[in-house]
């Protein structure tokens, strides 16, 4: 391939300190293996993408930027099993329309790679019911920065024996190693969903009616919303006893995630001062849209990641057990 050629070039360009954007785009497992092996050979430094429109923190400057976006499609799907095996470049979107064919369904929103929605890790509306993307895969096949190749997990939940290494990867945004394709749980599509306007005091009584999901609102008032899914005569019930909500679209130069204890996510971010915050109830997520900056809110005692239009020091400090995958999955820190 004549990116691998120009990729043993890369070390004496680095060395001389000319500034260049490289990126390459293997098509096959044994390409990326090629890739990260020339990568660790010339002692240079990566990072993963997939479109490259969905990075998290401060732009990363490194030697080689691997992108997933060639390595594409569905190698294998069953409804009856309640599975899919995908690629990591395949679009998150169009996943969803080529399972939605069969009728079936991840209930999640990504509009990146499949490869960045397991990396990024970000809840949706439904996740109070349904949890967390990580929550949805069953195993993935991975490439570390030593350049071996593991398989991780199965095609069932039920899968219990070794290291959940592929989990562990969900939420590191590339920096533990490359996802080349993931086991994902499908389910059975909802023939409607409906959202739903609620009191505040009646988040549990929505949540005892089968909301799948509780959002929190705060534009110019406070809207608090629940998710319904399902059966057609199920939201009809639930349309005649509910108002619908009209959902505030959310946007900004600066987004900002905001931790918290989970049942506690508006209530830790009413405070502040935003264009938008969205507070996704029993999560312990919220997304601040052109609030202060991470720095400031770190001063007032928030645990932030600053996800767009952060500056420095988007990311928090890494904690003890991601160290310590890093020195196991990528001990000669390649990947950025």
């Amino acid at each position: 391939m004549m990116w691998i050629d120009q990729l043993e070039k890369i070390a004496p360009v680095r060395s001389s300190g000319e500034s260049r954007l490289f990126v390459v785009e293997p098509r096959s497992e044994e390409e990326f293996r090629n890739v990260v092996n020339l990568i660790r050979s010339n002692g240079l430094k990566a990072h993963v993408i997939g479109t490259g429109e969905n990075g998290i923190g401060e732009p990363v400057t490194a030697d080689v930027y691997i992108s997933t976006r060639r390595y594409v499609g569905i190698s294998e799907s069953s409804d009856s099993d309640l599975y899919v095996k995908v690629k990591s470049g395949t679009v998150f979107l169009d996943l969803l329309k080529n399972l939605e064919r069969n009728g079936m369904w991840i209930p999640f929103w990504h509009e990146g790679t499949v490869g960045g929605f397991a990396s990024i890790n970000r809840p949706f509306h439904y996740s109070l019911f349904h949890g967390y993307p990580r929550d949805w895969l069953l195993g993935a096949r991975i490439v570390t920065g030593l350049g071996e190749v593991i398989n991780s997990g199965s095609r069932t939940p039920k899968f219990s024996s070794g290291y959940k290494i592929w989990k562990a990867m969900s939420g590191a945004l590339g920096k533990l190693g490359i996802y080349l394709e993931h086991i994902i749980r499908v389910i059975p599509k909802p023939e409607e969903i409906f959202v739903a306007e609620i009191a505040s005091e009646k988040v549990n009584d929505a949540i005892m009616k089968g909301a799948s999901g509780i959002t929190v609102f705060m534009v110019e008032k406070e809207l608090w919303t629940a998710w319904f899914m399902g059966h057609s005569r199920f939201i009809r019930k639930v349309s005649e006893e509910y108002r619908q909500a009209e959902i505030p679209q959310c946007e900004g130069e600066r987004i900002t995630s905001v931790i918290n204890s989970r049942g506690e996510e508006a209530e830790s971010v009413r405070r502040l001062k935003a264009k938008c915050i969205v507070s996704f109830y029993g999560t312990g997520y919220s997304r601040v849209y052109n609030g202060d900056e991470v720095s400031e809110l770190r001063k007032q005692g928030f645990k932030v990641i600053g996800e767009k239009g952060c500056r420095a020091e988007c990311i928090p400090q890494p904690s003890q057990s991601f160290l310590l995958l890093k020195r196991a999955l990528d001990p000669e820190g390649i990947f950025l």
